[in-house]
């Protein structure tokens, strides 16, 4: 059984990750990390308020020692915030988490940082978008920071379609333009759509340490 920590977890991927992880036979806790608490109640759910994703101070890093991997949920899209803004969210707060977040692994037993990335990320940051630049260099970052006690897995999602729960929390144009949009690219481009009900299930595998056999349609995970 391994206790899972969870950043994202009111968002579109991260709400079907908590569903999936609350689920899993393997998972026995989730402790959550926000600004605020998950729309979701269940007594597994430790929920911590981090006002800071800069910085995790020692404290933060002891409340979660016993647990076994992370799945990084958390972001927002390039069109919401400046570009200093969203490497600062994109990048800095990864790393400062992978960061402060390594020592919990050991070689026997080893820690697992699961990062939902995206797909056109670019690790060599050759995409003209700065969603591709800033999610490559992270992976990249991420890869970088592996060693026999931390191990790093970038899952890449095309389009996530919510789950009908989700949608109400949802902007207006992504809650009126993105079901139907992909009903028709599930049919016409299937990869490039997935479910975030199927995206969870495969990041609640990952984090419980299986070998994600069951990434789907629309998602690509890389070790």
């Amino acid at each position: 059984m391994v206790k899972v920590i969870l950043t994202g977890a009111t968002g579109n991927a991260g709400s079907a990750a908590l569903i999936a992880a609350l689920a899993h036979p393997l998972i026995s806790a989730v402790t959550t990390l926000g600004r605020r608490g998950p729309y979701t109640e269940n007594p597994a759910i430790n929920p911590i308020t981090v006002s800071d994703f800069t910085t995790f101070p020692p404290d933060l890093v002891s409340q979660v020692a016993d647990h076994g991997a992370i799945i990084w949920a958390l972001g927002i899209s390039q069109t919401k915030v400046s570009s200093e803004e969203y490497v600062k969210i994109t990048y800095d707060y990864t790393i400062a988490a992978a960061n402060a977040l390594k020592p919990l692994g050991t070689p026997e037993k080893p820690f697992r940082f699961i990062y939902v990335s995206g797909e056109g990320a670019a690790q060599d940051e050759s995409g003209r978008a700065i969603f591709s630049k800033i999610k490559g260099r992270t992976e990249k970052a991420l890869h970088g920071l592996q060693s026999e006690g931390f191990k790093t897995v970038s899952v890449r999602p095309g389009g996530i379609l919510p789950m009908k729960e989700h949608k109400p929390r949802m902007s207006g144009w992504e809650r009126y333009l993105l079901p139907p949009l992909g009903a028709v690219l599930s049919t016409v481009y299937p990869s490039a759509i997935i479910n975030s009900f199927d995206l969870g299930i495969v990041l609640a595998e990952l984090a419980a340490g299986t070998d994600g056999g069951n990434v789907g349609k629309g998602s690509k995970a890389e070790l």
